[in-house]
């Protein structure tokens, strides 16, 4: 009985990888990204959604905002959260210029949970406030919104243990001006 060769994933990945760089292509970036997610390495995996969507993007394929969702969703599994930053933005400035203000709105509420669920206080306020910003260029009422107030508190009580009052003010005052504007 032959056995067959045993395929080795991480020089797949790299096979990948270099003909996706040599052809500048989608397609061997998404192989490359789903062989790499499928392995648990969501660093790389969020790469090569990275890379493919930008490739789509360019093209004004529509499969772009598929990579950058699942290159986001990789993110969050493998809590990586610079890089989800990257696809959610890029998927929100996406969305925004095909009218989509509410999908948009949504990559950054998602962006700012995934950053409130790991401490990244900043983060998280950063992205509710664009996504209140979105919503309401999309037409909805924000007034209530209070999201990216109440992250903007959370990010200064963190400065306020660490004992740095510059942060802290500045993050409370943050506070203040955004629920100053929903009032307007």
């Amino acid at each position: 009985m032959e056995s067959s060769p045993v395929k080795d994933s991480y020089l797949e990945g790299r096979r990948l990888e270099a003909r996706a760089r040599g052809e500048n292509s989608a397609a061997p970036w998404l192989e490359f990204a789903e062989l790499k997610a499928s392995k648990g390495s969501y660093a790389l995996a969020a790469m090569g959604y990275l890379n493919a969507g930008a490739l789509l993007e360019a093209r004004r394929d529509p499969g772009a905002g598929q990579c950058y969702r699942r290159g986001f969703d990789v993110c969050v599994k493998g809590a990586l959260r610079e890089p989800a930053l990257f696809l959610a933005s890029r998927l929100a400035g996406l969305l925004e210029r095909e009218g989509d203000a509410g999908g948009a709105a949504a990559a950054y509420e998602a962006l700012s949970s995934f950053c409130e669920s790991s401490g990244a206080w900043f983060l998280a306020a950063d992205a509710a406030e664009h996504a209140a910003e979105l919503l309401k260029a999309g037409g909805r009422d924000i007034s209530s919104y209070g999201r990216p107030a109440e992250l903007w508190e959370r990010n200064a009580a963190y400065w306020a243990e660490k004992n740095n009052s510059g942060d802290e003010a500045w993050s409370r005052r943050r506070a203040e001006l955004y629920l100053e504007s929903i009032k307007k």
